[in-house]
């Protein structure tokens, strides 16, 4: 079991034999009020605040602004483990929340996605973790090939992310809680999270988003010692830089920058910000000294809970990682998320075309401007009234194994779904199955267009974050995004979408929420530097070792994908535009290889077995 997690289980005769499987790091933090062993944990100390009122017992496990004093006064002014209905909107930080009093375990993780809960029974025991790969551990459960073929696909409309990996690992959703009843024989997910109406104006907004964003970097460095920031310049990590600054913890802050076109662009905005925040101490250095995308994939053996971007960029987060930990740092702090939430999608107009029709039309102008595409197909866009579920069945069913050359900015509900050349017959026969299947009672995010897209490009965001967390802490480092605190995107959400985003102006929730804080002469920042000429540089450097990788993986072993039609495919010497299908095989394919490395006997009945399944 790599890095950190928590397990919690039931007031019952069985969780014993659970708790002797666990790893010796693996604390017990409490027990329940028989004295049955209620939760054990391999986090740091500091990320822990567990609270006994009578036969009630709590506990916050994260980042957060939690006190033994304000969970025990939130278990005051409610019953039993009804007290968490309370207390999560009052915290700071991201974080998990669970209570038991007797009769019932309630736990609970974020709305935003970076803190899941899982669930399985396992010898007649029903366990609950924050990771999926753990309870897969303790169990025995074999991975689900059709949910590996399904994590092929780039894009993953809700709800087609949020199940495990794993056969016999449940899944709670995000903004819902676990609720377990006596020894747990009986459970059900409840919804705990309601996201606020979008009423607020830009001048209330950046108000509230900027007590936000300073109560999320106070929980973080409010401890003292040395934090280490992003600071690339840009209207996302340059904030939090400021607010760490102004804490008690020493701040230690990075500029990467090369030769590209535009390369320097970044160091040349994070100077205009630094007079602001004096007392930081200010590193550059050259992203060409970092390890390239793709390089060195092959010696990463950590073990995430699902397929993630992470692995990708892994090598560079542990150079990062490294290099701060050198330098002092016990905490890493990024700007991750805030692109999620600042830079608003063309379907919000389609949302507010229904309210402010000629507003909507201006929007629409200048977006399809910017995208060059033909009126006419925007136009059918914006006039659609199609539901959700009818959407997600209908792009399902219209999925076709195409190349992806670039995504279209588009009004509905989600962008569409296309399936990699490379997956194979059986795995394109299994994973058709289930997608019928998932898309026959989906429901969306939100009551309009916009406000599913927003909250799904939150989630999916938070997906990559969290595996980035995830191998982060497998070198002893939070890596802390605070744009995805719940806290943080309720302040966004709060803020009516016309307001929260423009086509004519960059980020202007931010920079309004900023103002009179950084330089005027950085707010004026309009853009942001990409990195896809670097992943075009490592896919071409790397393309034989992404060969072996793949071929080695049990993507390959297993009849997942064919490994043939993937090799001969694709070449950097003729791709052109990268094919973002890649990203997502690779990923595969690392997390297979590290999850069944050593178990290589899985013959090709069990593959197929696996594939089958639904």
């Amino acid at each position: 079991m790599d890095g950190w997690f928590f397990v919690a289980l039931p007031d019952c005769e069985g969780a014993g034999r659970i708790a002797r499987r666990l790893p010796a790091d693996a604390h017990l933090v409490a027990r329940h009020a028989s004295g049955r062993p209620l939760l054990f944990a391999r986090v740091p100390d500091a990320q822990r605040v567990t609270v006994r009122l009578g036969r009630v017992r709590a506990a916050v496990v994260g980042v957060s602004s939690a006190t033994e004093e304000s969970v025990r006064g939130a278990l005051g002014r409610a019953a039993g483990v009804d007290a968490l209905d309370g207390l999560a909107p009052a915290l700071a930080g991201s974080f998990h929340l669970l209570a038991a009093d007797g009769d019932r375990l309630r736990v609970q993780g974020s709305a935003s996605g970076l803190r899941r809960v899982f669930h399985a029974v396992i010898d007649g025991v029903r366990v609950i973790s924050d990771r999926a790969d753990v309870l897969a551990d303790l169990g025995g459960f074999p991975l689900d090939d059709t949910a590996l073929a399904l994590r092929l696909l780039r894009v993953l409309p809700h709800p087609l992310a949020e199940e495990p990996m794993w056969r016999g690992v449940s899944a709670v959703p995000p903004g819902s809680a676990l609720l377990v009843y006596g020894d747990g024989r009986r459970a059900r997910t409840t919804v705990w999270w309601r996201r606020p109406e979008p009423e607020l104006g830009r001048g209330a907004g950046a108000e509230r988003l900027r007590a936000a964003l300073e109560a999320a970097v106070d929980v973080r460095t409010r401890a003292g010692g040395t934090v280490h920031c992003d600071l690339s310049g840009g209207l996302d990590s340059t904030p939090l830089c400021w607010f760490a600054a102004r804490g008690p913890a020493d701040v230690v802050a990075t500029t990467m920058y090369n030769d590209d076109p535009g390369g320097r662009e970044d160091l040349l905005w994070a100077r205009r910000a630094l007079p602001s925040m004096p007392g930081v101490r200010h590193h550059v250095g050259r992203l060409d000294d970092m390890p390239q995308f793709f390089e060195g994939m092959e010696d990463i053996g950590q073990r995430l809970d699902e397929p993630s971007q992470a692995y990708l960029t892994a090598p560079r987060i542990a150079h990062s990682i490294e290099r701060a930990a050198a330098r002092g740092a016990g905490m890493y702090l990024n700007g991750l998320g805030g692109d999620h939430l600042l830079h608003g999608l063309p379907v919000w107009d389609h949302t507010l075309f229904r309210r402010r029709p000629l507003l909507a039309l201006r929007r629409i102008r200048t977006t399809k401007a910017l995208d060059d595409r033909p009126f006419l197909p925007v136009l059918r866009e914006l006039l659609s009234s199609e539901s959700y579920g009818r959407w997600l069945r209908r792009t399902l069913n219209e999925a076709r194994r195409v190349r992806e050359v670039g995504t279209d900015l588009r009004m509905e509900w989600d962008q569409r779904v296309s399936l990699p050349r490379w997956l194979s017959q059986d795995a394109a026969a299994a994973l058709s199955a289930r997608l019928r299947d998932r898309a026959a009672h989906a429901e969306p995010l939100g009551p309009d267009r916009a406000r599913h897209a927003e909250l799904a490009m939150v989630r999916d965001g938070s997906r990559i974050v969290r595996g980035t967390q995830q191998f982060a802490a497998t070198l002893g480092m939070p890596f802390e995004a605070p744009f995805f605190d719940d806290r943080v995107v309720e302040a966004c959400f709060a803020v009516r979408h016309e307001d929260r985003y423009t086509p004519m102006e960059f980020k202007p929730l931010i920079k309004a929420a900023m103002r009179g804080s950084l330089p005027d002469a950085f707010l004026r920042r309009s853009s942001k530097m990409g990195g896809s000429a670097q992943a075009a540089r490592g896919l071409r450097d790397h393309w034989p070792v992404i060969l072996d990788i793949v071929e080695r993986s049990p993507l390959t072993s297993r009849g997942i994908i064919d490994f043939s039609a993937f090799a001969s495919g694709e070449s950097p010497q003729h791709m052109g535009t990268r094919d973002a299908s890649i990203d997502a095989t690779v990923n595969c394919a690392v997390f297979a290889r590290n999850h069944l490395a050593g178990h290589t006997h899985h013959n090709s009945e069990e593959a197929s077995h696996g594939l089958a399944a639904s």
